[in-house]
């Protein structure tokens, strides 16, 4: 099973190889070298591995502090000892660490080690927290990503995240980190007061999970939704370590967390893939479009940033097939999940009147499809799809030419 692993550790370059070996076998792992990052985002893993501790804190110290917060005594941790010394070993485990590994160690016992401790903390958590990668029973971040526009991304994801309501309404979360060109508050027809950015300027914000949900649009079918920045010129003062701990909070204040990830690949994106319990990557019958998600998955694979399992779906954009659903599988070596039917009357409409389809038209052929991928994705038995007009979801308002004031 693939879990998402944080590992601290100073000195990155000497943490290296244990992280090669980790993401070898499918794992996925963030490193920080400080504290801070560790405790802001150390909430949302699997498991952390605390390896060597900066200065004046001692590995014990840091152990002591994840076990010690609310939102990260579930989190299970594992003590490296630097050397066979029994002193040290015992401070670790006096300081909390649920296992110790002594140095110097193989991979091969490394994996051992992480292995098992997952498997004990899936049985004894009765939470669902101490979990694995992909464990319906935990909570669970879902991305939708494409390395080209046009694509239908946004699309796909605020339908999944309209679906996730329906199954836990209040507790699912549709974060928009398209930064620069976001369209999630478009396609939902909202104009949010408030926006990731402003998120990321409150540290409070950003450490308490009852603070975090006051930055979020509710809608009256149960989701919540935190909006991209309003402007293009606005999306660099957001940094990746805010971008971190807010997706931290948001493991902690909900069951499901749906992220509209864009088109573009920069640092701000690094920790999602690898905390990520399934990344939904849509694809249309296009070469330079699935040359292009190859090369994604290249850089992933080689940066071991893609510890999740990953999703393709086929999105229908033309009227007639330019390649058979077969060839596209063959240019980018996975199947295909899902796919997306031609429809581009109802898909249009959707986007101009800021009504998902699964809202909007929840008999057509498209949105039965949606419903589809939302079991592939969340799993369990499809939702029955509601009978509501969409004028009880959505108030129109009047907006821009492109959905802004």
């Amino acid at each position: 099973m693939q879990l998402s692993i944080l590992i601290l550790a100073p000195d990155r370059a000497a943490a290296q190889v244990m992280a090669d070996g980790l993401t070898g076998a499918g794992h996925g792992v963030t490193v920080v070298g400080k504290l801070a990052e560790l405790a802001s985002a150390a909430g949302g893993y699997s498991l952390v591995i605390v390896d060597r501790a900066p200065a004046p804190s001692t590995p014990s110290d840091v152990i002591a502090l994840l076990k010690g917060q609310a939102s990260t005594s579930h989190v299970p941790v594992l003590g490296v000892a630097q050397s066979d010394d029994l002193d040290e070993r015992i401070a670790l485990i006096e300081a909390g660490a649920d296992e110790v590994i002594t140095k110097p160690f193989q991979q091969a016992e490394l994996l051992a080690r992480v292995e098992a401790m997952n498997l004990g903390f899936q049985r004894s958590s009765s939470d669902g927290r101490g979990r694995g990668i992909g464990d319906p029973s935990g909570r669970r971040v879902i991305a939708i990503f494409s390395p080209k526009g046009g694509v239908g991304t946004t699309t796909i994801a605020t339908n999944l995240a309209l679906l996730a309501a329906e199954r836990v309404p209040g507790r699912a979360l549709l974060i928009d980190l398209d930064l620069s060109f976001g369209q999630v508050a478009s396609h939902l027809n909202l104009q949010p007061k408030q926006t990731l950015l402003d998120l990321a300027r409150d540290d409070a914000a950003l450490r308490e999970a009852d603070i975090f949900r006051t930055y979020t649009v509710q809608l009256p079918s149960g989701l919540h939704v935190l909006a991209a920045p309003p402007s293009p010129a606005l999306a660099n003062l957001v940094q990746d370590e805010q971008i971190e701990a807010a997706l931290a909070r948001a493991l902690e204040a909900y069951e499901i967390v749906v992220v509209d990830a864009g088109t573009s690949m920069d640092e701000r994106h690094a920790g999602l893939f690898s905390r990520a319990d399934t990344v939904v990557i849509p694809v249309i019958p296009e070469i330079p479009a699935l040359n292009a998600v190859r090369l994604l998955l290249d850089q992933l694979s080689e940066t071991g940033s893609l510890g999740s399992h990953t999703m393709f779906v086929l999105n229908n954009l033309f009227a007639r097939d330019l390649l058979k659903r077969t060839d596209v599988e063959g240019a980018l070596g996975a199947k295909i999940a899902a796919d997306l039917p031609y429809d581009p009357i109802s898909y249009l409409k959707a986007a101009n009147e800021g009504v998902p389809l699964v809202l909007g038209s929840p008999k057509s052929p498209a949105s039965e499809k949606m419903r589809a991928l939302a079991v592939a994705v969340f799993g369990g038995p499809t939702a029955v799809a509601p009978t509501a007009t969409p004028a009880a979801e959505v108030k129109k308002e009047k907006r821009g030419l492109f959905g802004r004031r």
